[in-house]
């Protein structure tokens, strides 16, 4: 009979390719890891990684092992997410996933609002740079702008994010408007990291300001904002988040930045359970009349 302790560090090992962050994942030392995949190979007789330059790798017995593992894990994460809430009425937690901005500067307020009718009912905002696996119980709510790819998620469009060019008072003062008729020359821009590249405002952001320089480049929304109140430079941010960062001022180029669709997601397994329910019934309006 196989432990399942062993198969979650088998199942660790095989996301993430290395020891050490199959031990960060699981809460344990990388060599405690080793340790245990080894005790794992000996008892079934055969290897179940590859040791290889980019890390370690499902080896063909990995492949079949990984298989069934993954169809044990949903199982059982379905089974948990029905028996801890389907019939847990108005308490408990609800966990909630969104973009730092999201929650900063739109999200926690609706969460307060929330929470006045529902004292009972604590609810969890976790803020990453990654998206949040709702299969896997990373968040019960997960709010993101771009569609899920999950067929387990339930999901829809609640609201359009609209965008806007910004830069400081200060920096304005300084460097001076910018031309769009040149390019945005002699300016500096403040943008995505290439991994975001293929985010509708980056290319646009490109465009306008062709020969702008490269000054600043961050994954979080919030530190764009920061850098650009400073005096960094030009920075394409969404509005409420620009609207609100203070001495940013909101500039006019010929075409404006694409607003962004904002999709909200739940699993089906947790799209019946009551808190989960009423939570996204009210988040979505709020969102919704917040964002238009």
């Amino acid at each position: 009979m196989l432990d399942w302790d062993d198969l979650r560090y088998f199942l660790a090992l095989a996301r993430s390719g290395s020891l050490s962050a199959a031990g960060r994942a699981l809460g344990v030392t990388q060599p405690t890891v080793g340790r245990r995949i080894e005790a794992f190979e000996r008892r079934l007789g055969t290897k179940l990684f590859r040791r290889t330059p980019a890390g370690y790798v499902p080896s063909p017995a990995g492949e079949s092992v990984l298989a069934h593992v993954d169809a044990m894990e949903r199982e059982a994460l379905a089974a948990e997410r029905i028996a801890t809430g389907r019939d847990a009425g108005l308490t408990g937690t609800v966990r909630v996933s969104a973009p730092d901005w999201l929650s900063a500067r739109a999200l926690a307020e609706v969460i307060v609002a929330f929470r006045r009718d529902h004292a009972d009912l604590a609810i969890e905002l976790v803020t990453e740079s990654r998206w949040a696996n709702l299969a896997r119980r990373d968040a019960d709510v997960a709010f993101r702008l771009a569609p899920f790819d999950q067929q387990e998620v339930v999901q829809r469009q609640i609201a359009r994010v609209a965008f806007g060019l910004y830069a400081s008072k200060a920096y304005l003062a300084r460097r001076g408007e910018p031309d769009f008729a040149r390019e945005c020359e002699g300016h500096d821009v403040i943008t995505m990291t290439d991994d975001l590249s293929a985010l509708l405002d980056v290319p646009w952001l490109r465009s306008t300001a062709r020969r702008a320089r490269d000054a600043i480049r961050s994954n979080s929304r919030e530190a764009q904002a920061t850098a650009a109140a400073a005096g960094g430079g030009l920075v394409c941010l969404p509005r409420p988040l620009g609207d609100a960062t203070t001495g940013l001022r909101l500039l006019s180029p010929p075409r404006p930045p694409p607003a962004r669709p904002l999709w909200l997601g739940v699993h089906r397994d947790v799209h019946a359970i009551p808190r989960v329910r009423s939570f996204v019934r009210f988040a979505t309006a709020a969102l919704a009349a917040q964002l238009a």
